[in-house]
């Protein structure tokens, strides 16, 4: 009876080792809520396939990227999508598998009418970010300032209302291609804004990334379920 109650322990040792949360953001149509309030997405379908008979148990939430960012660093048993690959994230986290391409560019309101020939351009104005993510991040590697250049934005939905009620204030904001053309289907908002510039993003694809404390026997079983999963153009 020890010798079972023994085994017992370690197999729900064993199994609770690969129990992982995933997080990630509301990114149409990457990923979002839809009217059933569940989480859907192209992303969220790779995850999910990529997962699929692996053995490993996952809880999955939607939370703001700065949240879900932070608790993936902080957690050890937890995983983040869709993240870009920046340089100054490399060592932040494990990198699990790539989930497809991202391309980005900077948009102006049209009201404004500003024109940007360089990146380097846009440092005489006021660019919205989302808070820790990439935009934020690539910027700052590329000598933007948070206090001089950029408003630290928390949320998308922050981000539209700014753009039809303060617009004294916010100049560009810099929004991925794909997000953009999606959501300016049911976004009226976003038909304010016109693409100024477009960015050099297209060499650092999404990811799905885990905090890099992670057990390594973990990790080598994600990247096996990822390794399949074929990137989308």
């Amino acid at each position: 009876m020890k010798w079972f109650i023994f085994l017992l322990c370690v197999i729900c040792i064993k199994v609770n080792a690969t129990e992982i949360t995933i997080v990630t953001e509301v990114f149409p149509d990457f990923q979002y809520i839809n009217e059933d309030n569940k989480l859907i997405g192209r992303s969220v379908d790779k995850v999910h396939k990529a997962l699929e008979g692996s053995g490993i148990n996952y809880t999955m939430f939607a939370y703001s990227w700065a949240i879900s960012y932070n608790a993936t660093l902080r957690d050890k048993n937890t995983c983040i999508f869709s993240i870009v690959r920046l340089p100054n994230r490399e060592n932040k986290f494990t990198w699990i598998g790539e989930l497809e391409s991202f391309d980005s560019a900077i948009y102006g309101l049209k009201s404004r009418g500003i024109k940007l020939n360089t990146l380097n351009d846009a440092k005489k104005y006021k660019i919205a970010v989302l808070r820790d993510n990439f935009s934020h991040h690539y910027l700052l590697e590329r000598g933007f300032s948070e206090s001089k250049h950029l408003l630290l934005i928390d949320s998308l939905d922050k981000i539209d209302k700014l753009i039809s009620t303060r617009d004294d204030i916010l100049d560009f904001v810099v929004l991925s291609k794909k997000q953009f053309d999606y959501r300016i289907q049911a976004e009226p908002r976003l038909k304010l804004l016109e693409p100024v510039l477009s960015l050099n993003t297209t060499q650092s694809p999404l990811y799905f990334a885990c905090n890099i404390n992670m057990d390594p026997a973990l990790v080598t079983q994600l990247k096996a379920a990822f390794k399949n999963i074929r990137t989308v153009k």
